[in-house]
């Protein structure tokens, strides 16, 4: 007698069975997790730079070698080890300065690394599918990461948070070809190297011994990256000799250190302004040269300037006494539909104590100062306690400061390149981010915020200051050179010449081209692998 299983059971084992023919074996799982955690220790605050060049060479071979929904699953678990060793910093903002509990905030942590995992999910997707078609991988796989860091820059409001260029931000010989291609170019090439180191390895695995195609490959990878440092070496030299003979201004950044219950406390907006002009005051005994521009952070100023009187008057008689343009954050108004709405605001004062402008916000942080979406996230107001929407300001704003013209980009604005490469069309030559990173506490996020502005300089060539009210402030230099940094969580003033340089790179004439071509030609990749009767070849 035959005993048949329930219908139920058979269902069950139905759904296992198709469900593990989807997922990679446990080695491959582990190689892909433990390849993204790998991948991490390239970036900031750790800063090993050549483990960008081969950290994606786990991924690129498993996507080679495994059919797609395969290959997905080990792009996801990669994204996961990626997410979860970079963007820990999250659960202090969430809990320390958010007031949630653990058990939410390890929700929201765990879901925006499942968000930005999915884009490595799709990368390596894309890989098996065009690689088994026979499309070259050398091809295939920079374009798609190209195209998938542009996407995630565009959708649900943007988060190019840490594209894989980033992890080159403080080695600058490896920098300076983003003056052509921008960050996606940078990313692209680094995938290009990735490819490689993985195509000599199968070589050797396939081979042993001696393989002299494997050979082959790492060396070609060897020359483009030593080819790269030369040529980049060769063009910081010509930029520091143009930043040498350029018109050149005295910069001071604070770093206030102010703690970010006293800046929510309207009993010390007067002396949030008193303990910014003392360091301020301790800095003008050095400078002998003017004008001189003092840059504050975003939360020196916690108050509506020019409509709160008394910090506002400390402001313009401080610019005035020290004989320097000074520029704060601090909050504005504009009219919107008949009303008042609040702004995230730049303002400047001059050496004469008047004011001589101010920046908006233009892209805003979604649920801190505004609801995206709001007709159908209506409930969100109420269970954050947000208040009104902020306003954006005029995209390419600028202010003018003495020979300097500043871009000012405030907050987490930097990790937008369309941002400043907007002023310095308009005529920016002087980068000024000011933010607030108190709420990232002592963790490597403020280190993570800081390396994007160093791509921005390089891309346009412009000098940067970087005040942030709890460090890390400091200042960059058109050849993307650091310099300066102060530590977190204490009071600092550091001033500098920057050079104010006055060139046009194909990135400022052209913009982010590069992403858009990567874009339709993965785009159309796809589609022709999705072609009936395309070829089915193996391509390693």
């Amino acid at each position: 007698m035959i005993l048949r299983q329930p219908k139920s059971r058979r269902k069950l084992d139905k759904v296992l069975s198709k469900t593990e023919s989807r997922l990679p074996g446990k080695i491959e799982a582990l190689a892909a997790f433990f390849s993204g955690i790998m991948l991490a220790g390239a970036f900031s605050p750790w800063d090993f730079w050549p483990l960008a060049l081969v950290s994606l060479a786990p991924l690129l071979g498993l996507s080679s070698l495994l059919p797609p929904k395969k290959a997905m699953a080990a792009g996801l678990l990669f994204g996961l080890g990626r997410g979860l060793a970079q963007m820990y910093w999250l659960n202090v903002v969430i809990t320390q300065y958010g007031g949630l509990p653990w058990a939410v905030s390890i929700l929201l942590f765990g879901l925006l690394a499942l968000y930005l995992a999915l884009y490595p999910a799709a990368f390596a997707y894309f890989v098996s599918r065009t690689g088994k078609r026979g499309i070259p991988l050398l091809l295939s796989a920079p374009l798609a990461w190209a195209a998938l860091e542009w996407i995630r820059s565009l959708l649900l409001t943007g988060f190019p948070w840490l594209p894989l260029a980033n992890s080159l931000a403080f080695c600058p010989q490896l920098l300076q070809s983003a003056e052509w291609w921008g960050a996606p170019g940078l990313s692209a090439g680094l995938v290009m190297i990735n490819a490689l180191v993985m195509k000599g390895f199968f070589a050797f695995k396939d081979k042993g011994r001696i393989c002299f195609s494997g050979l082959a490959w790492l060396l070609a990878g060897v020359i483009i990256v030593a080819g790269a440092w030369g040529l980049g070496q060769k063009r910081m030299d010509q930029i520091q000799s143009l930043a040498q003979k350029s018109p050149h201004i005295p910069v001071s950044v604070v770093q206030g250190d102010i703690s970010i219950f006293d800046i929510q406390n309207p009993e010390k907006k007067v002396s949030v302004v008193q303990k910014h002009l003392a360091l301020s005051g301790k800095e003008a005994e050095k400078i002998k040269k003017r004008p001189w521009l003092i840059v504050w952070s975003e939360s020196a100023g916690p108050f509506y300037m020019l409509s709160e009187a008394r910090p506002t008057l400390k402001v313009l008689e401080g610019a005035r006494e020290l004989g320097a343009y000074i520029t704060l954050g601090t909050m504005g108004s504009v009219a919107v539909n008949g009303t008042y709405a609040p702004t995230n605001r730049s303002f400047l004062a001059d050496p004469l104590g008047r004011p001589h402008g101010w920046y908006d916000k233009v892209h805003l942080v979604p649920f801190g100062e505004y609801v995206p979406w709001d007709n159908l996230l209506f409930f969100v107001r109420a269970i954050a306690a947000l208040g009104r929407d902020f306003a954006p300001g005029e995209k390419g704003a600028t202010l003018k400061a003495g020979p300097a013209v500043l871009g000012p980009l405030i907050c987490y604005e930097s990790i937008f390149s369309e941002l400043a490469l907007s002023q310095r069309r308009k005529g920016a030559d002087l980068i000024i981010n000011q933010t607030n990173d108190a709420w990232f506490g002592r963790t490597g996020a403020s280190r993570q915020h800081l390396s994007h502005l160093v791509l921005r300089s390089v891309e346009n060539r412009m000098s940067c200051a970087r005040s942030a009210n709890s460090g890390i402030s400091g200042f960059i230099e058109p050849d993307g050179t650091v310099h300066q940094l102060t530590g977190l969580f204490t009071e600092a003033v550091q001033t500098r010449e920057l050079p104010l340089l006055k060139i046009n790179t194909f990135f400022t004439g052209h913009g982010d081209v590069f992403s858009k071509a990567a874009f339709g030609i993965s785009l159309l990749l796809l589609l022709v692998t999705l072609r009936p009767g395309f070829r089915n070849k193996q391509e390693v």
